[in-house]
């Protein structure tokens, strides 16, 4: 059997490569301002952009296209950040300079962060579509798909044993984490609860995975499984209450993704529909998280009850990251020098954990982009932050050029861990790095650049302690279950 192509690509690469050149030498010499004959182009390249991919549906599995890929999810949320407000703005239904949250809205970084925003997403694309096109000039033949469900039988008793560990050691301890405790207004534990928040979010997309690769090879869900996944619907319905919704759609995009690519496709309709369901439920989520009566049946009225457009779209937590991107290019170079990969060596060194607190000391006031984005934005004692976006948070460590050239990157990797998909779809291992990636890349602008490098490495790590302790059964065990495979096709 050829190997299948996982990304139906109709933009030539040297048509890519071009555009590319372009839009960065652009972004070098464009004015300040908001200038239509500048935003209408980008907006008209990315639906050109989010149409191809949305129209082209991977297939992981032959028999299933897919249209929640992870580049189609990534340029969904890029576009509600990036895009959208500035096509709003332009059709009259919103007004870049209000914005609820923040007294000055940085009109004139409109041209520039659009432009910005342009380089990124085509380099993500052109990432993805060197690693298809490399694929296509060394393509092998795909063998057998190997199932190691019941290599990883025992996976499923650790992942219960932890994940209801680790909540129930965050709720008897009274832990809040700085994800949760910024909408509650109260934190508890510091990072030893950050840690523990983000391995239980680790935890839930792993046990949705090991249901998922359980259903992908015809069995039915082990009973740790099924306890694993009660343990995360209660978490989800916490957080989601409690006012995260952006762990919640970690959770819910590595479910549905996982449903969509690996046990039944569905169509762009379906999608489509889901999409505009869960803005109604974004929105609703951060309109009764400043509300005292955080309950299910609030958030259900919140939900039906109608807002005008152009307060929606002022009083959305959104326009904070849209307006970020736009007040970078007046933060950097003028006002503060470029890191120069600072703030990613700090970012990165969060793998292992409390090193960067030990690293940084008390000498911390601006050790991520986020700290330089509210400190110019908002002052010293503001009591909160803006966060910062993927866009800024490269730029402001490697300027214009390292944009097209890291974002590039992140596409090399997305396509990498698709093809690795195709080769294998029914493994627990394969899926949950998808559904990882799927995950956090569908969030990842909003974010900074080492936003999944943590859950990443420690799920790594995690299945590779399980392959230690079984020791060298494991080129065995993949022989064997590729053998007896052969053997069923054979008779």
């Amino acid at each position: 059997m050829r190997i299948r192509r996982s990304i139906p690509d109709n933009i030539p690469l040297g048509a890519q490569a071009i555009l590319l050149v372009g839009l960065t030498l652009a972004l070098y010499l464009v004015p300040t301002g908001k200038d239509a004959f500048i935003a209408w182009p980008v907006i008209a390249l990315f639906y050109i952009y989010f149409f191809n991919s949305f129209f082209s549906p991977v297939r992981i599995r032959p028999n299933i296209p897919s249209y929640t890929s992870i580049e189609t999810l990534f340029l969904m949320f890029y576009y509600l950040l990036f895009i959208n407000p500035y096509q709003l703005d332009l059709l009259g239904m919103s007004d870049l300079s209000r914005n609820t949250f923040l007294t000055f809205a940085y009109e004139s970084g409109s041209n520039q962060a659009l432009l910005a925003a342009g380089v990124g997403f085509v380099a993500f694309h052109l990432g993805l579509s060197c690693t298809e096109r490399r694929q296509m000039l060394h393509a092998h033949p795909i063998s057998q798909p190997v199932s190691d469900l019941s290599y990883y039988h025992g996976l499923s008793y650790i992942i219960l044993t932890l994940l209801a560990g680790f909540v129930l050691t965050y709720e008897i301890a009274g832990l809040q984490s700085a994800d949760e405790g910024r909408y509650t207004q109260i934190t508890n534990g510091g990072p030893i609860a950050d840690g523990i928040y983000l391995l239980i979010s680790m935890l839930s997309i792993m046990a949705i995975a090991r249901a998922i690769a359980t259903l992908c090879n015809r069995k039915n869900i082990d009973l740790p499984t099924v306890l694993s996944l009660v343990v995360v619907c209660y978490w989800s319905a916490r957080i989601l209450v409690n006012g995260d919704r952006n762990t919640f759609f970690l959770i819910a995009i590595a479910a549905g993704g996982g449903v969509f690519t690996f046990i039944r496709r569905t169509s762009w309709i379906t999608l489509v529909a889901c999409a505009l369901f869960s803005i109604i439920l974004y929105n609703a989520v951060e309109v009764i998280r400043k509300s005292q009566d955080r309950s299910f049946s609030n958030l259900v009225e919140k939900m039906l009850e109608e807002r005008s457009n152009k307060e929606e779209n002022s009083s959305s937590s959104f326009t904070i990251t849209t307006t970020t991107l736009r007040a970078t290019f007046d933060i950097i170079p003028e006002r503060m020098d470029y890191g120069y990969g600072k703030y990613k060596l700090i970012g990165f060194a969060g793998i292992v954990p409390l090193i960067r607190g030990s690293l940084l000391g008390s000498n911390n006031t601006l050790a991520t982009t986020a700290d330089v984005l509210s400190y110019y934005m908002l002052g010293q004692n503001a009591g909160w932050s803006v966060g910062s976006n993927l866009i800024t948070d490269i730029y402001m460590d490697f300027g214009v050029i390292g944009i097209p050239i890291l974002m590039c990157l992140l596409g090399r990797f997305a396509g990498a861990i698709q093809q690795n998909a195709m080769r294998n779809p029914l493994s627990t291992k394969t899926i949950t790095f998808y559904l990882l990636v799927l995950a956090n890349f569908g969030e990842l602008s909003r974010y900074a650049l080492d936003f999944p490098v943590r859950m990443l490495v420690w799920t790594y790590l995690l299945f590779f302690v399980y392959e230690a302790i079984l020791g060298k059964g494991r080129g065995n065990r993949q022989g064997l279950v590729r053998m007896r495979a052969s053997g069923r096709m054979s008779q």
